[in-house]
């Protein structure tokens, strides 16, 4: 599943008739990232997704193969289906991120939210670090815990938060999750982002 996003994006640039130089403009992102992207030598983080998306106005799960047939169709996401198959990494810094999203509602083609399970791998932050990585972008976000901690840099509030808390924030404010633990976390995430 990760090896297909920059396929996607590739093949959606290209259906809507975009340069690569015209989408990197319209998305705020540098030509050779977006390249590194297209052909899956860099992994985009959610913040660039969003603006990818954006910029050739599509819905962001369609970025990770979520187009869906039935608009009013509900839509099940099998434990099975889910588990081992990670949408994207994300972490545009290097192959492998402290994150792991898995889709939950890829079937769904008329969704206004991108239900994710996301998984938060243990390492030690600083603030530096954390200033650093922290994405911003149009919309809102949702996060209830469901295994270990994670805490959110939101501003300049940080936010521990352990199993069966959430959270719910815009996402206009810069924000970073992590996993300041050496236990591995799991949240639940809903993200809203307008277009």
């Amino acid at each position: 599943m990760l090896a297909i996003i920059g396929q996607i994006i590739r093949q959606l640039r290209e259906e809507n008739g975009i340069t690569i130089e015209e989408l990197s403009e319209r998305a705020g992102i540098d030509a050779d990232k977006l390249a590194k992207i297209e052909n899956n030598q860099a992994n985009p983080s959610l913040g660039i997704l969003i603006r990818l998306s954006r910029a050739m106005g599509a819905k962001l799960g369609t970025l990770w193969g979520g187009k869906g047939d039935e608009e009013r169709a509900a839509v099940v996401a099998r434990k099975s289906e889910v588990e081992n198959h990670p949408a994207f990494v994300g972490n545009e810094a290097e192959r492998s991120g402290h994150l792991a999203f898995y889709a939950l509602a890829q079937g769904k083609a008329d969704r206004h939210m991108e239900p994710l399970i996301v998984d938060v791998l243990p390492g030690r932050t600083n603030s530096s670090a954390t200033a650093k990585l922290r994405s911003e972008h149009s919309g809102e976000e949702f996060l209830y815990v469901l295994d270990g901690e994670v805490t959110l840099y939101y501003g300049d509030e940080i936010h521990r938060l352990e199993a069966g808390d959430s959270i719910y924030y815009n996402s206009v404010v810069p924000h970073f999750l992590a996993n300041e633990t050496a236990a591995p976390a799991r949240v639940l995430a809903m993200f809203y982002t307008p277009y």
